[in-house]
């Protein structure tokens, strides 16, 4: 993987979680299973419980399915329960204070994993990879200050990324845009040709959300930890140049016709088809963009000051399986979390996709835009994490609420940011 790179820790933002609510019978659980349960031939293995939030409907179905393979090889049973992502962040917290964690449990690293590791709660983990013979990628091996690795990856780092049409661009006689000069120039050159320049699907918030997150990076990749800290403020500099570009480009109708109901497969399909000639999201979409070769991949322009090999994440490197330091069975589901995440990587290489533990599986014939992407992910020196993954919901569900009304322009910039300040920091 080359040079490991360097996570922005978000400070402070324990502090500002509001009072757990109880996971009763709400409803909110979607499927639990136990895996041997009443089965002859479980008797007397050993059962790690596991609890996780991974949708098999909308994520890589593996991710639920090795567990079960993973028990199978080491000869445990399991007892594993998925709930939605909004019961886990609760759920899993509520264990915690309770004492009640489960054997092996999710973890979204940097801050969120604050709690756990302040109560030594978590079981470190660098034997159990060393024991296994496995060896991961620099990146996601890195120890925390005491030298331990507490979590083991259910996948390769995400990253924000550039899709674009080749034929539109040819047809255009543009580059892609690779700072904010260029992007404003695309953006009327698509204008001019009755196209959208940028896709954006914000129906469901998030998009925006994103987008913008991945803005204030450019600007200062360090601005939201500043932010969280005692004293800092979503009201500076990085934050207002953000907002205003975000601003700008709304107001020259950058992003495509009807982008405000619009879904992430709509606009995949609007970039095949010609319709639009950018589509900036996440590298989840790789996979789906891959096979066209008329699509490619490229780094987010540089829009500010930043440089360009900086990226907003939807994971971090110490996020991951972890396991609780009071498991009657920490040793044994310490050898299950590194079998289970291995067999997740071995996996991912039969895919030909992005792995994080070597493997000797050889990769299935990668596409171009793959390898283009993982090119440029390895040339990554800093990321942020989404700002939504370590807000309990009654955060981060206003805050994308705000997002929505600022790609819809009903708020400007200054308003923005007076209202995100309040509803981060409770100011």
């Amino acid at each position: 993987m080359g040079k490991a790179k360097k996570v922005i820790v978000l400070l402070g933002i324990t502090g500002m979680i509001g009072t757990l609510a109880g996971c009763g019978g709400n409803g909110a659980k979607d499927s639990k299973s136990e895996a041997n349960a009443g089965n002859k031939d479980g008797e007397g293995k050993t059962e790690i419980s596991i609890l996780v939030h991974f949708d098999p409907e909308t994520d890589n179905p593996a991710k639920v399915d090795s567990f079960q393979e993973a028990a199978d090889k080491l000869g445990y049973k399991i007892n594993l329960e998925r709930v939605d992502d909004a019961t886990y962040k609760t759920k899993i917290r509520v264990m915690l204070q309770a004492n009640e964690l489960p054997d092996l449990f999710y973890t979204w690293g940097g801050s969120y994993s604050e709690p756990f590791l302040s109560a030594n709660a978590l079981y470190p983990l660098e034997d159990a990879i060393q024991e296994s013979g496995y060896t991961l990628y620099d990146t996601y091996a890195q120890a925390d200050e005491n030298g331990h690795n507490y979590v083991v990856p259910t996948g390769a780092l995400e990253s924000y990324c550039l899709f674009y049409n080749k034929a539109v661009f040819e047809e255009m006689g543009k580059e892609v845009p690779a700072d904010w000069e260029a992007l404003l120039d695309v953006v009327d050159a698509c204008n001019a040709k009755g196209i959208g320049a940028m896709g954006l699907g914000d129906k469901d918030r998030w998009e925006g959300d994103l987008f913008y997150n991945m803005m204030v990076v450019r600007e200062d990749a360090d601005a939201f930890t500043d932010a969280m800290k005692d004293g800092g403020t979503f009201t500076s500099e990085p934050f207002a140049v953000a907002a205003e570009k975000v601003q700008t480009l709304i107001e020259k109708n950058a992003f495509q016709s009807g982008y405000m109901q619009a879904t992430p497969s709509e606009c995949v399909e609007l970039l095949k088809a010609g319709k639009i000639a950018m589509y900036p999201t996440g590298s989840w979409q790789v996979s789906a963009l891959q096979s066209d070769e008329n699509l490619g991949c490229a780094v987010f322009p540089k829009t500010g000051k930043e440089d360009p090999y900086l990226s907003c994440c939807g994971n971090a490197a110490d996020a991951g399986i972890a396991v609780s330091a009071n498991s009657e069975n920490k040793e044994a589901a310490a050898k299950l979390a590194v079998e289970y995440s291995k067999i997740l990587n071995d996996h991912l290489a039969e895919s030909g996709e992005q792995t994080y533990f070597e493997t000797e599986i050889e990769e299935a014939g990668q596409t171009e835009m793959m390898k283009t992407y993982i090119e440029n992910f390895k040339k990554l020196e800093k990321t942020q994490l989404w700002w939504f993954t370590y807000l309990d919901t009654a955060i981060g569900e206003p805050m994308r609420d705000l997002s929505q009304q600022q790609f819809a322009g009903e708020v400007d910039a200054d308003d923005f940011l007076q209202q995100l300040e309040s509803i981060i920091k409770g100011g």
